[in-house]
């Protein structure tokens, strides 16, 4: 009979620590009975998309040009930012100050397309270029 004693509480360690595994780490509940479509691992996708959310939410925004670190979270309102562009995103205070001034040139497709060698096609973009600085 002490044999038998000794098993029983074995098989309840190794089912205990299955439960366990089967438990979500953010919200602590049990997800062995959810689709495992809705599981990353061993935890609820939308417990675990949440946390990434707000793991963002608390990282500074980078420069969309110079990439240097803003003052601005990424949870801060665009209302409420200095340098950020719609569309396109948030600034440092060096590279809004500089305008638009960025000495670029856009070159229509039709010309790239039209023109089947590099020697007329870069004589073309720097006719473009004269004309433009005119």
């Amino acid at each position: 009979m002490m044999v038998n004693h000794l098993k029983k509480p074995e098989k309840r360690k190794n089912n205990m620590s299955q439960i366990s595994m089967w438990t979500c780490k953010y919200c602590g509940k049990d997800t062995s009975n959810v689709d495992y479509d809705y599981l990353i691992g061993y935890d609820h996708l939308a417990c675990a998309l949440n946390e990434h959310e707000k793991e963002q939410q608390d990282q500074y925004d980078h420069c969309i040009l110079c990439g240097v670190e803003t003052a601005y979270k990424r949870s801060t309102h665009i209302d409420m930012r200095h340098g950020y562009i719609e569309g396109a995103g948030q600034l440092c205070p060096k590279c809004y100050s500089g305008g638009t001034d960025r000495n670029h040139l856009a070159v229509p497709e039709h010309i790239i397309y039209n023109t089947p060698n590099d020697q007329e096609l870069g004589a073309k973009v720097r006719q473009l270029y004269w004309e433009n600085k005119k």
